[in-house]
């Protein structure tokens, strides 16, 4: 019996499918033209006359919102291809694509087991009709339940897939191996039993040659004769002390190895288990993961939470089939080292990019909706831009058309937008910044901005002039002060140091935390923190910018400031050419500067308006390195009615304050010889 559901929402509970048609259809009313399709849920009449066939394992509402808000996004399919009941302990995620002979061999191994309480679901990441195939033919001949998740091929996209088959799990405690990997007849049982609270298990695997992964055959597999040492010799295996006591260590020996080993329990894709309950608490995979480490990073946010790794190596054995790795490439390799880096160093527990959507954490999904198609606008204009020629002007009309569209839907969005998470995460960094009047009405869109980050901070600190604030919080909107419920702290100083509020105190007062100034008129994008967390890992003592100015000279003088070009994306570098801009945000290390910095007579002869040039000044003079992102930052949205008094037009308009104060400061400091001197 073959029970198909496709297209979009995978579903049959009656009350679910109510839930999800109601949703819908309020998701459906603000579409334009790129409204959701029509929900089609399908139902096939069983071989008993059932006319419904449940899909079990929905346990939080919040999956079932999953699969209702991600239907622009995750557009796949669940077939379950018997209805055999036994009582599950556990759950057996599988991983493939396209490795058809491989995954046939498999599933005989799990065929063997020596129990048969689990279901397998193999999530597939978009494999050709031929696996379907296969799997139809084949299944009839197992004694578990099959199911087959699987979606679009669009690249390597493990990660999602993996999410999607954590979705259909019906067990509580969920094993994950490889499609490329034969099972020993007691490895789902050993599995289970070794299972323990507040931990999950890590095992290895046996690597064979192609010959001997393809000599192996299904009678093989189900007489276990492929795991007997003797025999793999005989077919030409290698000997190899160590590595084929996985296959013979036994009692004392056997916990003597995993007790030992100097190899670190880590999170195996091949080979590891954990409680349900632990990988929806770190909401998944990270979906933003490639090939190389991606299986770690999942672990190392299990380590996290307080979810420790136990070692079983020596203990479960399952043979790995070889084969090329064409996904494998230096980019996805480095990029999933940086993601590790920053979720290592910053203690992430929590992806935004897991199972659950940010969307489903409050957020209204227009908000996502909108800004992502904003963002795609701004990258096009960005593309024509770097293409050149006249027709790149034609070409930017509609997008810039589009652009500003999006750019006030997002702006709509946030003003609807009330319910905002409180600060959570331990990030260990503050965002810092500092407002005035004129612009304190529209303070709460920028700041619900940074409280819907990937990356969460853990302080967000708004400072304020009693001069400008007499009243204090009487004074503030009824918006800010609903969001102090959620983390956000105003500090009142009785000093105006202007815009140098956003750093001077946090400063003072934080001298040992890590601290992010930013703007209070822009709405920031969603991966502003992340980014400039994950520079700083990979840059720990330098000043971190997602949008920065390169220096330039005229020979051994500073040019005009109009000459500085602003970038927004280029790749990674520390430099003392680089001079961070607040509109993306700006990252600073703990005590990198000095005293003379705080000296208000100086920066109000000096440098009264550019908080910017006097922080950069104060790096030149202590040679503290700049350090810019590599991927495209889409720029920061506007807010309305705040730029009429922007320090941006006052600095760079008619008046050239930028040069003036940079000047200043040259003849103070001797900047220029500085620069020089130092390198770039």
């Amino acid at each position: 019996m073959i029970v198909a559901f496709e297209n979009n929402v995978v579903c049959s509970d009656e009350k679910v499918r109510d839930y999800l048609l109601a949703h819908h259809a309020d998701l459906k009313e603000d579409q334009d033209e790129d409204a959701l399709c029509l929900v089609r849920l399908h139902k096939e009449e069983d071989i008993d006359g059932t006319d419904r066939v449940d899909l079990v394992g929905w346990r939080e509402i919040s999956r079932e919102l999953y699969w209702a808000e991600g239907q622009m996004e995750c557009n796949y399919s669940i077939i379950c291809f018997s209805r055999k009941t036994t009582s599950l302990q556990m759950s057996v995620v599988l991983s493939t694509c396209n490795q058809l002979e491989w995954l046939e061999k498999v599933l005989w191994g799990y065929e063997a087991q020596d129990t048969k309480n689990f279901e397998l679901i193999i999530a597939d990441d978009g494999s050709r009709k031929e696996t379907y195939d296969m799997l139809q033919r084949i299944t009839p001949q197992l004694s578990f339940q099959v199911k087959h998740v699987w979606h679009e091929d669009k690249g390597f996209r493990k990660c999602d897939i993996l999410n999607k088959g954590i979705l259909a799990a019906q067990a509580d405690y969920l094993l994950f191996s490889d499609g490329d990997c034969i099972p020993r007849k007691d490895f789902v049982s050993t599995h289970l039993c070794l299972r323990r609270k507040g931990r999950f298990l890590s095992g290895g695997y046996h690597k064979l040659s192609m010959d001997l992964s393809k000599d192996i055959t299904k009678d093989d597999i189900l007489s276990g004769r492929c795991f007997d040492l003797q025999w793999m010799r005989g077919k030409g295996m290698p000997a190899s002390f160590f590595k084929n006591n996985k296959l013979t260590a036994t009692g004392f020996k056997r916990w003597a190895l995993n007790t030992f080993t100097p190899t670190k329990a880590s999170w195996n894709g091949h080979n590891a288990s954990g409680w349900l309950s632990d990988i929806l608490a770190v909401n998944g995979f990270d979906e933003r993961m490639q090939y190389g480490g991606q299986d770690r990073e999942f672990g190392e946010r299990l380590e996290n939470y307080g979810i420790h790794g136990m070692q079983i190596r020596y203990s479960t054995v399952c043979l790995h089939l070889d084969h090329a790795r064409g996904y494998k490439t230096k980019d996805s390799i480095q990029k999933n080292r940086n993601i590790r880096k920053h979720t290592r160093g910053a203690k992430v527990q929590w992806t935004s990019l897991g199972i659950v959507k940010d969307e489903l954490r409050g957020q209204s999904v227009k908000v996502n909706s909108y800004y992502d198609r904003y963002i795609r606008e701004e990258e096009k204009l960005t593309s024509y831009k770097e293409k050149g020629g006249f027709y790149r002007h034609i070409y930017s009309l509609s997008c810039r058309w589009r652009r500003a569209k999006y750019h006030d839907k997002v702006v709509r969005a946030y003003q609807q937008d009330t319910d905002a998470p409180a600060l959570s995460n331990h990030s260990g960094v503050i965002v810092s910044l500092t407002t005035f009047p004129p612009r304190i009405s529209q303070l709460h869109l920028m700041l619900k901005s940074i409280l819907w980050q990937t990356c969460p901070p853990e302080k967000i600190i708004v400072w304020l002039s009693e001069q400008e604030f007499p009243g204090r919080l009487n004074d503030l909107p009824e918006e800010l002060k609903m969001l102090m419920a959620k983390g956000i702290e105003f500090s009142f100083v009785s000093e105006n140091f202007r815009s140098h509020k956003k750093y001077h105190y946090v400063f003072r007062e934080y001298p040992d935390s890590k601290v992010i100034t930013v703007d209070d008129d822009l709405i920031y994008p969603r991966n502003t923190v992340e980014r400039l967390l994950s520079l700083s890992y990979q840059y720990p003592d330098t000043v971190c910018g997602n949008v920065i100015r390169k220096i330039h000279m005229d020979g051994n003088s500073f040019s005009v400031y109009r000459k500085w070009k602003k970038v927004f994306t280029m790749p990674v570098n520390s430099s003392l050419q680089n001079v961070a801009i607040g509109c993306g945000g700006i990252y600073y290390p703990p005590h990198w500067y000095g005293e003379e910095l705080f000296d208000w007579k100086i920066i109000s002869e000096h440098c009264p308006s550019a908080d910017d040039l006097w922080l950069k000044a104060n790096e030149l003079k202590r040679r503290v390195k700049v350090t810019g992102g590599g991927e495209f930052y889409p720029r920061p949205i506007e807010l309305p009615q705040t730029q009429n008094n922007s320090l941006q037009k006052k600095n760079n308009g008619k008046t050239n304050l930028n040069d003036k104060q940079w000047k200043s400061l040259n003849e103070l400091w001797k900047l220029d010889e500085l620069y020089c001197i130092n390198g770039k």
